[in-house]
Order: C-alpha cells, then structure tokens, then sequence
C-alpha cells in the first residue's frame, strides 16, 4: 500500500534501480505487470518511490528481472529493510560497490547536484589518467579491477552529456589545482578538463581561495543531491575514511545546505577561477 504518497530518497533510489532493470530487460510497464501479476498503477507507484516494499517481493522481482547476486542486489535489498533511521551507512570498496551504485543512481536523479572537494578534483569532472593515478595509491592500491573502476567513473559522469542534465554546481579547494596528481603532463590535462567543462556551460565551478581557508574545518568531502520530482527530497553524501554516510535527516541536511552556502559565499567568481585553472595549467 502507498506509504502516505510522500518518497523518501531510499524509496526512490529501489524505485529508479527497478525501472532500469525493467528497462534492461526489454519490457514495457504494460508488459511487466501482465507477466508479473501485479497491477500498472502498483508498479508505477512504486517506481516512482512513492510506495514500500517488502524485501521478499523485491527480491522476487529482482529474480523476475534477471538481477543477480551482488552489489545491485544486496543495496536494493538493505534498503528495503525498513530500518527506522533516516540516514544510512555504505562501506566503500575496492570494487563497484553499493556506495558507488547509490550515488550514481542518485546522480542520475537529481535535478541539482552541489559538491565540495577540498582535496581532490571531484569525480564527475575527473580525467581517466587523473581517476587511474588515484586508484594506484592507498593500502590496498591499485585495486584488480582499477579499469572497471574508471569505467564506471566514466559512465557516471554521462549524467551531464544527457538531455535535460541536472545542474551541477561544485566548490573546490584552491589546494587541489596545486597537487600534482599523476605528474605535471597528467595534471594539465586535468585543470584543462576543468576548464573546458565551466567555459562549455556544463558546471558551475568555484574556487575556495587559499586566503578562506580557515573554512575549510566546517566539511570534509560532501555531496547535495536534490532530485527531480516526484517530491522535494534532498540527500547529503559524506565521504568518510572507508564508507559513506547517506544523510536524509531534514535538519542534517538544511545544516550541510548552509555550509555550502558559506563555503560558496567566500569562493571566487567563476570567472576568476576559470583564469587561475587556465593560468595554472599553462604554468605546467
């Protein structure tokens, strides 16, 4: 039954993952719901997030849809726990895991997308070379499967060639053009790359100045993704260590929307961070 009609991030993100996998099976919802047994308006509703569902149904569509043990699976299903937090947790691995899908799945819902960086080149504007030389450093670096990895990199950053993109808007960290990720010909390419993606109009991108740096103690690597409709729902993505927290909380999120906001505030114009990432790069 409809859970009050209201969506909840979780709820869309089972949703979004059971259209695409209907999709990727050649069905129509028509076609979908004659074979499964259940009517169009139950499978729209819940495609759309606006109804639970039960684990053991899920995954006997799941079964339905040919999806198979891993990552896909295992995150649609914990999702559907009906865990009473708002919040949930996802362990970040070497491989594509469940952290990774439920970011790229809420990427590709979201109608705007804000993301601050204070160390790295945020991935949806990553070079291949640049996201490979990160990837070869760290304990257990490089990963078996770095080409997956980047791969899947790659096809996240998709979102912002489609039709009708989210808006992006990103703040990073003065101190990220300056680190030589990879070597200074890898790292050109890297800040052109930058460049090239604010001049074409795909991203709004800012630069937090060396001279604000005293704000950077308010956040550590965080992502706002606020998705299309149905619903007004916005999700904060926190980068930790080994994992990354999924904040629904109203109150978690308008707080981390301020913090943009005051990070925003003391960052340089577009304009002037275009000419530093353009100066930089020539310097190389």
């Amino acid at each position: 039954m409809p859970s009050r009609n209201v969506p909840s991030v979780r709820l869309r993100r089972i949703g979004s993952a059971l259209r695409k996998a209907r999709e990727d099976s050649g069905l129509t919802i028509d076609t979908a719901c004659r074979r499964y047994g259940r009517s169009k308006s139950w499978l729209s509703t819940l495609e759309n997030g606006l109804h639970s569902i039960d684990p053991q149904e899920l995954a006997d569509l799941l079964d339905f849809y040919g999806v198979p043990a891993g990552p896909l699976r295992e995150s649609l299903l914990h999702l559907a726990t009906r865990d009473p937090s708002r919040n949930w947790v996802r362990v970040r691995e070497g491989r594509i895991s469940a952290a990774a899908l439920d970011l790229a799945s809420l990427e590709e819902d979201a109608e705007l997308i804000r993301t601050f960086q204070p160390s790295l080149v945020p991935g949806l504007l990553q070079t291949p070379e640049y996201s490979r030389a990160l990837m070869a450093v760290g304990p257990t670096r490089p990963p078996r499967n770095t080409r997956a990895l980047v791969a899947f990199r790659l096809a996240r950053q998709e979102v912002l060639a489609r039709p009708n993109p989210p808006r992006y808007l990103t703040v990073i960290s003065e101190s990220v053009l300056h680190h030589p990720v990879g070597g200074r010909g890898l790292m050109r390419a890297q800040l052109c790359r930058l460049a090239e993606a604010a001049r074409a109009g795909q991203v709004a991108l800012h630069v937090l100045p060396n001279s604000a740096s005293a704000h950077l103690w308010m956040a550590g690597p965080f992502h706002l993704l606020s998705l299309r409709p149905p619903g007004c729902l916005t999700v904060s993505v926190v980068d930790q260590f080994t994992k990354s927290l999924f904040i629904e909380d109203e109150a978690e999120i308008a707080l981390h929307e301020e913090i943009f906001s005051l990070l925003l505030d003391v960052s340089m114009e577009q304009d002037a961070s275009l000419e530093l990432i353009e100066r930089l790069a020539s310097a190389l």
